[in-house]
């Protein structure tokens, strides 16, 4: 492993103080594991001359793992955790995500935003739709996890973008959101796992930048607690149409400010 650098540690813990507030405080909000926001602040922030985007969709999946665990754990205490559908998704989801992470390491920055922007668009374009929930059917969201995996481990996010959406067409807004959070969790965690056990490529990337990342998933493991928490009763307490209202004004200003990130990078 490379050197550690204590300079570049600190640079990290103070990075990684303001995304796990923000990462924290959406995913608790809306169910997603941060990745909106990691992504883009890794790709900001991180010193680093590698090209592609690699590095940062791989510290944003680790940093995922963390904020889901915290937001999972509220979300199961307050019961919205919908242990059927959880199942129902995993497999394709971990497979899916191992797939895409690793595809990262072959696809140029430029796409790899673009395609986070056209996400959010999507997204903020189903919060203002109405879904009533229906009689389950796992079939559905079997055929439907591994590609939700896939986009979720090369854009190096939880999947709650596309989770949650899926969700609210089976159970109500709380329980896609809580769902969301604990699949999200496993589905990086195994991502994670399989990629640095199949892919040696990883252990050169990750002794490049070892000192930050090490400030930096300190920084969001320290905050994500609290931001997770507060945010997890606050979605709890409020009302859905207000959440709806809420979580459609982000995915827009993420979408907007990710399509800038992409152009400025060509």
């Amino acid at each position: 492993m490379a050197e550690i650098e204590l300079g570049l540690i600190v640079y990290g813990l103070i990075v990684g103080l303001g995304a796990g507030l923000i990462g924290g405080t959406l995913a608790g909000l809306a169910g997603v594991g941060g990745g909106l926001i990691y992504v883009p602040l890794f790709y900001a922030f991180m010193p680093s001359d590698s090209e592609g985007m690699a590095i940062h969709i791989f510290a944003s999946m680790v940093a995922v793992v963390a904020t889901a665990f915290f937001s999972a754990r509220a979300h199961l205490r307050l019961g919205h955790v919908d242990i059927s559908s959880m199942f129902a998704l995993l497999p394709g989801l971990v497979i899916g995500a191992a797939l895409g992470l690793w595809s990262t390491l072959l696809l140029p920055q430029f796409w790899i935003l673009v395609g986070i922007a056209a996400l959010n668009a999507w997204v903020a374009f189903d919060y203002g739709r109405t879904h009533r929930p229906h009689a389950k059917q796992a079939y559905a969201m079997q055929l439907l996890s591994g590609p939700i995996g896939y986009i979720s481990g090369l854009f190096g996010i939880g999947g709650g973008t596309m989770l949650v959406p899926l969700l609210r067409r089976f159970v109500h807004l709380r329980q896609a959101v809580g769902t969301s959070a604990m699949c999200g969790l496993v589905m990086a965690a195994g991502a994670i796992l399989l990629n640095l056990s199949l892919e040696s490529d990883w252990n050169g990337l990750l002794g490049q930048h070892w000192s930050f990342l090490l400030g930096a998933w300190a920084g969001i493991i320290a905050i994500l607690p609290f931001a997770s928490g507060w945010s997890a009763r606050l979605h709890d307490s409020a009302e859905e149409a207000t959440l709806r209202f809420v979580l459609k004004t982000v995915f827009i200003s993420l979408a907007l400010a990710l399509s800038v990130a992409a152009f400025l990078s060509v």
